[in-house]
């Protein structure tokens, strides 16, 4: 049936109707329809959008310059909605608690049919005072319940946090349903974490079929980063498992994010990405004003955005000996120490995109070591720390050292007793 609409849709979009096209024999009409998917397909396959605003920003505090080139990319995607017959979504996350979104703005309908909500949700997105991650979905549908507002981005709630993903392509939901359940021999993360139906019944019986793929991507993922307890690792070895099932890279081009870092995941020519003064970007179908320069994701590359930058894994999922986790650079930024100068206990803020471990020692003015520990690899995203001199340190200055095998940073702190 959802192909049936598919090809309807297609054909009132070309100005076709069914009826005309009764009269074609059917060995002429399947090329025809062929044909018409070929030439279609890049202007029906959904549409995604994400950006992340670099260090030291929020939406609102970026350049005049750089707001109006967000609003561009939004203006892109408001225009390509009109191909999108599913609706479409915005979120934004707040950089100050990485468990509180701007409110989610879902609608069933083209963007260019709900100018108003959408251009009122952009605004939303846009002013929201600590802002600093957004992303955005338009929908085709080609699994699962349509005539809903638009699921995307597919959330997921746990340790605190607000996961979310994006989803362009088609996986089947049995090899899904196979992945998670290890071939139906245990439903309990399914029955922990049922997918949604939309009112079409549980999911066990009637409402699969309202089930969609998307959502059972995003469960199979967060199944692995609770059973590993880091996101790559979970990432990684999701996706391996299912590409191992025989789904082509091209058919998974996501944009996932835990609130503090976005990671975008595809097959070739799914996504493209620019890097600007003050933001990243992606997008499926770049935006065409000449003020960016936009590089496609590589074919099963994995690209980690944060506010400080992007790192690339290049063949992410790879099963060979070149491991993508440990063979290409990785990098952290240590952020300024607070309050400095400090009695009692110091915080500072590692914006980690590494797999390694992180050594952190305390060093004194005269370069001896008086305190150290190490923070675990994989650790992602913005993650705080706090260090508590014992009483015998003296006042004085001291120098906070953070370092792997390829990076090291430094940065000097006060303690008065």
């Amino acid at each position: 049936m959802i192909i049936f609409n598919q090809l309807t849709r297609i054909l009132n979009f070309l100005n076709i109707s069914l009826i005309k096209v009764n009269f074609i024999p059917m060995r002429s009409l399947i090329p025809i329809s062929l044909f018409i998917g070929l030439i279609t397909q890049p202007v029906f396959a959904c549409k995604l959008w994400a950006v992340c605003v670099k260090s030291g920003h929020t939406f609102p505090t970026i350049s005049e310059t750089e707001k109006a080139i967000i609003q561009n990319e939004l203006t892109s995607f408001y225009h390509q909605s009109e191909t999108m017959l599913d609706g479409w979504a915005l979120l934004g996350y707040n950089y100050s608690n990485s468990d509180s979104i701007v409110p989610i703005k879902r609608s069933e309908s083209p963007a260019t049919e709900d100018s108003t909500l959408y251009w009122n949700s952009v605004e939303t997105l846009l002013n929201g005072e600590s802002t600093f991650i957004g992303m955005g979905h338009l929908r085709v549908a080609s699994s699962g319940s349509n005539s809903i507002p638009n699921p995307h981005p597919w959330m997921f709630y746990a340790n605190g946090l607000s996961y979310s993903l994006a989803h362009n392509g088609t996986v089947s939901k049995d090899i899904l349903y196979n992945l998670i359940t290890e071939n139906g021999r245990d439903l309990s993360w399914l029955d922990q974490h049922e997918p949604q139906t939309f009112g079409g019944g549980s999911w066990r019986d009637d409402g699969w079929g309202n089930v969609v793929d998307s959502e059972l991507i995003l469960l199979y993922i967060m199944q692995h980063i609770d059973q590993t307890g880091n996101i790559v690792p979970g990432l990684q070895a999701a996706l391996v498992s299912i590409l191992n099932e025989g789904v082509v890279a091209a058919q998974l081009n996501i944009i996932f994010s835990d609130g503090e870092v976005l990671y975008v995941f595809g097959g070739s020519s799914g996504l493209s990405i620019a890097d600007s003064e003050e933001h990243v970007v992606v997008m499926t179908q770049p935006a065409s004003d000449g003020q960016l320069q936009w590089q496609g994701i590589e074919h099963q590359e994995l690209v980690v955005i944060n506010d400080e930058g992007i790192s690339r894994y290049p063949d992410f999922v790879s099963t060979g000996s070149d491991d993508p986790l440990t063979s290409h650079p990785k990098q952290f930024k240590m952020h300024p120490a607070y309050p400095n100068p400090f009695n009692g206990s110091i915080s500072f803020i590692l914006g980690i995109v590494t797999t390694d471990p992180i050594d952190i020692s305390i060093y004194s003015v005269m370069g001896r070591q008086v305190d150290q520990f190490v923070l675990a690899g994989s650790q992602m995203g913005n993650k705080k720390y706090s260090w508590h001199p014992a009483g015998h340190f003296p006042t004085g200055t001291y120098i906070i050292q953070a370092s792997t095998k390829n990076l090291i940073e430094t940065q000097k702190i006060l303690f008065i007793k």
